[in-house]
């Protein structure tokens, strides 16, 4: 899959490509999906209504699907972002065949983006067991780190051990999950969510979290990292 792709009909075009090595359809992993958007704030209503029957219709009619969780930027009015889970591959691409599916290809085919806030869509593979996940009131974070080639093989465990900490050792901590881009080797995306910012500020302070500073305070990445702060409605 390539990210980066503006607007919903463009999903149509990148599911003709080919898979990179970095995923398969039989590798048992889900199907992760980011994306982040802005509205204009005329076209907010609009997007909104579409947008919640997306979720619900998705999460009462799809048997593939995993998890649809959709949020507002906690600083910038009208920014959004979704995190969406499939069991597969080909269950997101039956996702992108529904009607509720075309009634947002339709909207974005009406150009209701703010400038520069184009949707920016981006794939990977989880690196965790396939789970449903329910909606739920939840401070997140979509997050997208590029590594270095050199530091992958140190990257790895230490971003291993802080998930695992996450989730045994922060009773506040609702979700933490990663993987590699299926696009871009080196580049991996994240969904977090925790009980409110508390949540959050919990967490940064954990053991396993610190190491994960140290880490990533000996310039392992080519860019810096994107960090998206957001809450669920």
């Amino acid at each position: 899959f390539r990210n980066n792709m503006f607007g919903w009909q463009n999903v149509f075009f990148v599911l003709t490509l080919p898979f990179t090595d970095g995923f398969s359809k039989s590798s048992g992993k889900p199907f992760g999906v980011n994306l982040s958007l802005t509205v204009r704030p005329e076209n907010r209503d609009k997007f909104i209504a579409l947008i919640k029957n997306d979720q619900q219709q998705s999460l009462s009619n799809e048997p593939g699907i995993l998890q649809f969780t959709l949020g507002e930027d906690t600083e910038t009015p009208n920014k959004f972002y979704l995190h969406e889970q499939y069991k597969t591959e080909d269950d997101f691409k039956a996702h992108t065949e529904t009607t509720w599916f075309n009634d947002m290809v339709t909207f974005s085919e009406s150009n209701p983006w703010d400038e520069g806030g184009e949707p920016v869509i981006n794939f990977f593979s989880g690196e965790h067991s396939p789970e449903r996940v329910e909606t739920r009131e939840a401070f997140c974070l979509n997050v997208d780190l590029f590594v270095k080639d050199d530091r992958r093989d140190a990257f790895l465990p230490v971003i291993q051990n802080n998930k695992k900490g996450s989730d045994n050792d922060e009773p506040l901590c609702l979700q933490y999950i990663y993987g590699e881009s299926n696009d871009t080797p080196n580049t991996f995306h994240f969904h977090e969510e925790y009980l409110g910012k508390e949540g959050f500020d919990a967490h940064t302070v954990a053991p396993h979290f610190v190491a994960w500073e140290t880490f990533a305070g000996t310039d392992p990445f080519t860019k810096p990292p994107v960090v998206s702060f957001y809450k669920t409605f």
